[in-house]
């Protein structure tokens, strides 16, 4: 053979040379695509994060209402059924929820007012106490140093004067933005209450008609998620309320019904919130007893919350979206940062709603793809032609959570 017939054999060097894209891993493109698409993700609910927050004098008070429209509802429907118009069942609804809290609040605050002021030499042999407890501790602080630690802080703030000035400043006018706040919430709800299905069709009205099925269905699952969570929450946080209370009252410390106020309020914060209420009892009882009825209390406490939390809330809790402690932490501290204490006791109920609104959505695309006679997933066209399309009710039980709904 020739040496013109080995060139004509040899196949080009550019032929010879693999293309640029086969000269990239396909680990690598992999990753790039999930990474570009990611980083939209993240800055679109970047944008959507500073609006809200920038707006926070309207989103609040809408997603205080919706969760308290969960509780309201249902009792407004019953005063209709029994012939009460639309608009005065939800004004007896909510009014008279508004009175009860108002009620209890004028009710609790003699007797705390009072007791405070009884506590108070109590008070003082608790700092004592505390004093002894730290001289002994591996800190080694005496009452000298702890005084002077004291004396440095009152120091520096009255050097900043200023500036605390100004953030006192500050705080009055994020008081009065909080009390707009709440009075918006409160009409917000009522009308929550009491149109809340006008709003619907007229949302989903507005919506494009292929997708109108999709929409009620999750609005339907996200509606049962907030509601069986906020529901499920309220009953184990006033578990948590009476066992404590109880308790205390047996033990014979003073505060009894504030404390179990908060201990409820605290429920709605979860891990975080038992936390904080049980250290208050605790403390509590070691200005009013001394050590042994602190360390009583604190019994009373851990008994209370690992019953709770190990027998209680699994049963009780079944109607809601369970959601991974990490899931839990990861929302409560994105919370607090991003709005402060009002973030912490809405991110759980944010986070149950979402991730049932998207587990509703991935069944709904599994669905969907088994019906489609072209879709890889459907075997072949006559299996998918006995299956219905998914319609506008939720795939995912509104009565228990979907197993994957746990993360």
């Amino acid at each position: 053979m020739t040496d013109d017939a080995h060139s004509q054999a040899r196949p080009p060097s550019d032929a010879a040379s693999p293309p640029e894209r086969d000269r990239v891993p396909s680990w690598l493109l992999t990753v790039s695509a999930w990474g570009w698409r990611l980083l939209i993700l993240l800055v679109g609910a970047a944008a959507i994060l500073y609006v809200l927050t920038t707006l926070a004098l309207v989103t609040l008070p809408v997603i205080i209402a919706l969760i308290l429209a969960t509780l309201c509802v249902q009792p407004a429907r019953a005063l209709e059924r029994r012939g009460l118009p639309r608009a005065g069942a939800a004004l007896v609804v909510v009014g008279g929820a508004l009175l009860a809290i108002v009620a209890l609040i004028a009710a609790l605050t003699p007797p705390f007012v009072t007791q405070v002021q009884e506590l108070r030499p109590t008070v003082l042999e608790a700092v004592d106490t505390l004093f002894e407890l730290l001289e002994t501790s591996p800190l080694g602080w005496d009452r000298d140093e702890v005084v002077g630690f004291i004396q440095q802080g009152t120091e520096a703030l009255q050097e900043r004067g200023g500036e605390v000035a100004g953030q006192v400043l500050t705080g009055a006018a994020a008081i009065v933005q909080g009390v707009a706040a709440l009075v918006l919430a409160l009409v917000l709800l009522f009308f929550f209450v009491k149109d809340g299905e006008q709003i619907v069709a007229w949302v989903i009205a507005r919506s494009p008609a292929d997708h109108r099925d999709t929409v009620r269905a999750v609005g339907r699952r996200a509606w049962a998620a907030l509601s069986g969570f906020v529901r499920g929450t309220a009953a184990v946080a006033l578990i948590d309320a009476v066992g404590i209370g109880v308790g205390l009252a047996i033990v014979g410390v003073p505060l009894v019904l504030p404390i179990a106020v908060l201990v409820f309020l605290g429920g709605f914060i979860p891990v975080i919130g038992a936390f904080l209420t049980g250290l208050l009892a605790v403390l509590v009882a070691l200005a009013a007893g001394g050590v042994q009825q602190a360390l009583i209390v604190l019994a009373i406490v851990v008994a209370v919350q690992q019953i709770e939390s190990n027998v209680l809330q699994p049963v009780i809790m079944r109607r809601a979206v369970s959601l991974h402690p990490v899931v839990i932490l990861g929302a409560l501290t994105a919370g607090a940062a991003l709005i402060g204490v009002i973030g912490a006791f809405l991110a759980v109920p944010i986070a149950a709603v979402l991730s049932a609104v998207g587990n509703e959505l991935r069944l709904r695309a599994e669905a969907a793809a088994e019906v489609d006679p072209a879709s890889d997933a459907a075997p072949d066209a006559a299996a998918g032609a006995d299956t219905e399309p998914p319609g506008d009710a939720p795939l995912g039980p509104t009565d228990a959570p979907v197993p994957t709904d746990e993360l």
